[in-house]
């Protein structure tokens, strides 16, 4: 077998497998060196100079990142490595992918809409790309303890991001919020970790389906080795906090304060970039561990799935602030996601993947045009919170922006001829598939309801009957042609939306 092993050239492989996580390697050592630069330079000098360069060459590092990723030839081989601490398969190699172009198109967003929220210190770019950084990591890591840093590594950059404006008390208000929920978040996940080891010996995820999946074929086993109770409690104190993190209702309420509160670049991040790699963790989780399970952890997120959606829906109706509309969107729009994890079949997590990667493009461009409108004030005390009012006869200043809001609300309620329509359609077939016919009829009865706050924007952006609006700064940007792709995108998927769902399907075709 070892003769065997260096005829196939395999030695040179296993010195190749800690290459394996190269794109974080070279995000990571960006970091130190931008940090290194930065710091030599008069930073107080040229602040704002340095601010936007830096801004574009976190654009560059990510998407060298991405090339990086699509140039390795390791991605075949799926393959375990650090101590069976890190996967690499497609599904990982895909969902970072995704990352790194959401975020860099980000990144290029924000570069100029920063200096108007009064938020010059290149530390606010450096922690952006450290909660990258935590979010790549958890997409790539197959055990409990890998999966925990991941998070704090993200979730400690969340909680500066919220906080980071020092001179609003609101944006104080948002981190104290987002930290003490963040602990709460974490300790679910640690003493549930601590009854999934304690009962099974390990917190690798391979194993722990290796040991589960032996267990329930082998009835003695079943019935005398394992207290099954305790193995359900602990997974379910992790699904919890995960559902924290997700902003899922009942456990949705620190997200309208935290978003509301803090700068709008951070809502931005929060609300678009960080929710795929928690449904990674959650996939790998309980379809390739606990998949034995599943009538333990279907039942909750289904029903916190169904909970979502209609807290998501009736919450908005009546809200008039932008940020606080969207965060009840996003919480509607992971309930819709959750259903289809909770049917547990491979169509239900390939449209969940579909799912999710619509959301970040139609939430790019939700946001993108929210930071691109910055209001004219005749008083000294600048508003960067807008509310409804704020967007009315915009349409008479810029009809492109107007006409490319309304298309992105569009997909995002899941109207034809965008591709959110079939987005939502396949959650609902996946949960119909699986006989959840009165699940799938609540969700489809509760998206109507919802479909009134995205139709009300759209109805002040071109209804509202008043004589004198809000005045507006000209966008001198080359930004909206990016946004205008994105547009493109959401009706070319509608169109031709195969070469999506193949990929969806490559994807998820690799856990198996």
């Amino acid at each position: 077998m070892i003769n065997e092993k260096k005829s196939l050239g395999l030695f040179s492989l296993v010195s190749l497998k800690f290459f394996t996580v190269f794109p974080e390697y070279f995000i990571s050592i960006s970091l130190i060196y931008v940090l290194t630069v930065v710091f030599l330079i008069t930073y107080s000098v040229y602040s704002l100079i340095l601010q936007k360069a830096v801004s574009e060459t976190m654009v560059f590092i990510l998407i060298m990142a991405c090339y990086l990723m699509v140039n390795d030839d390791l991605l075949a081989l799926n393959f375990l490595s650090f101590n069976n601490s890190i996967v690499n398969d497609y599904f990982a190699f895909f969902t970072k992918f995704v990352i790194c172009a959401t975020a860099s198109v980000y990144f290029l967003f924000i570069a100029d809409s920063l200096k108007y929220q009064r938020l010059t210190s290149f530390e606010y770019l450096l922690v952006l790309l450290f909660a990258v950084l935590g979010l790549m990591l958890l997409c790539s890591s197959n055990d409990l303890l890998t999966a925990y840093l991941a998070i704090e590594l993200s979730s400690l950059a969340f909680y500066i991001l919220a906080a980071f404006k020092k001179t609003s008390n609101y944006s104080a208000e948002g981190g104290i919020k987002y930290f003490v929920t963040g602990a709460i978040s974490s300790a679910f996940f640690l003493f549930g970790s601590s009854f999934i080891y304690g009962i099974s010996g390990t917190i690798n995820f391979t194993d722990l389906g290796d040991l589960f999946s032996l267990a329930f074929n082998k009835s003695a086993v079943y019935n005398s080795s394992f207290d099954y109770s305790f193995i359900e409690l602990g997974l379910s104190l992790i699904l919890f906090s995960l559902f924290i993190k997700l902003a899922l209702a009942p456990f949705h309420l620190w997200s309208l304060d935290v978003y509301e509160g803090s700068p709008s670049s951070s809502t931005f991040f929060f609300a678009v970039v960080t929710k795929l790699s928690i449904f990674v963790l959650l996939v790998r989780l309980c379809y390739l561990s606990f998949f034995n399970l599943h009538n333990c952890w279907q039942f909750y997120s289904l029903w916190v799935g169904i909970f979502s959606i209609f807290v998501g829906s009736f919450g908005g109706l009546k809200q008039r602030k932008l940020k606080t509309i969207l965060a009840y969107s996003s919480t509607s729009h992971m309930g819709y996601a959750l259903i289809a994890f909770s049917t547990s079949t491979f169509e239900g997590v390939q449209m969940l993947l579909f799912y999710l990667v619509i959301y970040m493009i139609s939430g790019l461009c939700v946001w993108s045009i929210l930071s691109f409108l910055r209001l004219k004030q005749t008083n000294t005390e600048q508003k960067y919170n807008k509310e409804l009012g704020d967007l009315a006869l915009l349409k008479n200043s810029n009809a492109a922006l107007v006409f490319c809001l309304s298309l992105a609300m569009f997909s995002i309620a899941g109207i034809p001829p965008m591709i959110g329509f079939l987005a939502k359609m396949g959650i609902f077939l996946s949960v119909v598939g699986v006989s959840f016919y009165f699940v799938a009829l609540i969700s489809v009865l509760f998206s109507v309801v919802s479909t009134f706050y995205y139709i009300r924007v759209i109805k002040v952006l071109y209804f509202e009957n008043l004589l004198v609006g809000r005045l507006y700064h000209p966008i001198n940007t080359k930004k909206p042609a990016v946004l205008s792709f994105l547009i493109f995108l959401l009706f070319f998927l509608f169109l031709y939306p195969t070469t999506l769902y193949l990929n969806n399907y490559k994807t998820i075709l690799s856990l198996l």
